[in-house]
């Protein structure tokens, strides 16, 4: 059983010129419609953006996480989702050992919502707020879904996933950048 004590977070693993690099990115006419969390769930769709080939996904991003993470790991898969008002996301779990999400957006407000919401077995229950910048690391097993935005949000919650295959462990610590 995945426990809210397993989720690590980070206040800031990106610098301002990095938020910017991302922050062009995604402004790209490349999102497309449609992705879902669980085929339970195929009403439940939100934005999604293939990110690979791009130097901020596919190695700078990926080097922070070798210095976040207290394993080491394989990288399954990674892209970049997005919800906008109405597309809260549907509670599910993810086919991986490990996630770690990175908030993208360059600013937010407590008022614009959106926070990913962490669900233990016995209903217990956590969120992280997508502070710019800020980073979560948890064990793909636990429970979780996008909160939906407010309607004082008039753009996308950008999140950049990365599903994780845990390789062995290491003996640090998680640690910051």
């Amino acid at each position: 059983m995945a426990l809210l004590s397993d989720i690590k977070s980070w206040d800031t693993i990106l610098t301002r010129d990095e938020m910017n690099e991302i922050d062009k990115i995604v402004s790209r006419p490349r999102w497309q419609f449609g992705a879902t969390s669980h085929p339970a769930a195929p009403h439940k769709k939100f934005w999604k953006m293939d990110v690979k080939g791009t130097a901020m996904f596919d190695t700078i991003i990926p080097e922070k996480i070798e210095i976040l993470a207290p394993f080491k790991f394989e990288i399954l898969d990674y892209y970049v989702n997005g919800h906008t008002r109405g597309l809260d996301g549907y509670m599910h779990t993810d086919d991986a050992d490990y996630t770690f999400l990175v908030f993208c957006n360059p600013v937010w407000d407590l008022v614009w919502g959106g926070k990913t919401i962490f669900v233990q077995d016995d209903g217990r229950f956590d969120a992280v707020f997508p502070k710019p910048g800020s980073a979560v690391l948890f064990p793909s097993n636990m429970l979780h879904y996008a909160e939906d935005v407010t309607r004082e949000f008039y753009s996308i919650r950008v999140t950049a996933a990365y599903k994780l295959k845990k390789v062995e462990d290491t003996d640090a610590e998680p640690t910051d950048i």
